[in-house]
């Protein structure tokens, strides 16, 4: 897709992803990358770290800038410019730049959302 004026860089809010333990498609926000997680489905833990290979990762979900309505896509797609299949403007999906989380307690674990 060629440049345009009118195409937003926009950042993935979060991933779709495979628990290592229990093979099933899982949402994860963006704000736990880094973190070791739980798995809502199996309880199974796991580090989330994007560019890791063993995190699994099948695609991401991102608020289209135009419409505001949600997007998945696949993972292929995670620096690539589209676009939006709701409402035809232009996006180009940026890398996350979100630091690693951090969390405090809690055995440094933090619940992951499962996709329903």
């Amino acid at each position: 897709m060629p440049p345009e004026t009118d195409c937003q860089q926009v950042e993935p809010g979060g991933f779709l992803l495979e628990c290592p333990h229990c093979r099933q498609e899982l949402r994860v926000a963006r704000k736990y990358s880094g973190a070791h997680v739980e798995c809502k489905l199996c309880h199974g833990h796991f580090l989330l770290d994007p560019d890791s290979p063993a995190s699994r990762l099948v695609g991401f979900f991102a608020e289209c800038p135009h419409c505001l309505e949600e997007l998945r896509a696949n993972w292929r797609y995670r620096r690539a410019r589209v676009a939006c299949k709701l409402c035809g403007g232009r996006i180009q999906f940026i890398p996350v730049s979100a630091q690693p989380v951090r969390p405090g307690g809690n055995s440094g674990r933090s619940p992951m959302i499962a996709t329903g």
